[in-house]
């Protein structure tokens, strides 16, 4: 399963480059990257601090305001390291750290150079099921977003910065 998802994100991470070659003929189509940064939120805040994300987005674009979108990506979360003393007197260390592989997919409306996004989607490492709301801001090929990842009984705040390769 491990490989199949890696396989899919360099698929996804490579047609970004493909996808634009064809950009001067339709723009219909456009794929970018991104990174971001994570604040775990709630019960998951208890054991991780932060979080780094890599992402590889694909939009279909039905007009200049609405799109639908496709995002895949791949997040990390840690925490502080942790003395535990079990029962027995046993000292052990942990360092939580927990690698989520993100699908969602949704739509994303544009007003001017701002949009909203609601997306939906599967997030492995947690194994649920999650919903995605977002603002931005796109400014040429820059992309500006701050979201809210709302995965069973987890949740984070992201910001990401991104880079579209054509439109």
């Amino acid at each position: 399963m491990k490989k199949i998802v890696v396989v899919l994100f360099v698929l996804l991470l490579g047609s970004a480059g493909s996808t634009f070659a064809q950009d001067n003929q339709d723009k219909k189509w456009i794929s970018g990257n991104s990174f971001q940064y994570m604040l775990p939120q709630g019960d998951l805040a208890d054991d991780y601090n932060y979080g780094l994300g890599i992402y590889g987005s694909i939009d279909y674009n039905f007009n200049k305001n609405l799109a639908w979108r496709f995002d895949l990506g791949w997040n990390d979360l840690e925490g502080d390291e942790k003395t535990i003393i079990d029962t027995t007197g046993n000292v052990y260390t942990h360092k939580p750290k927990i690698s989520v592989w993100e699908f969602t997919t949704g739509f994303k409306a544009s007003v001017s150079i701002f949009y909203v996004e609601a997306r939906g989607g599967y997030f492995t490492g947690v194994h649920e099921w999650g919903i995605v709301p977002a603002v931005g801001l796109r400014i040429g090929k820059f992309d500006v977003q701050g979201n809210y990842k709302l995965v069973g009984d987890s949740s984070w705040f992201g910001a990401r910065i991104g880079f579209y390769w054509g439109g």
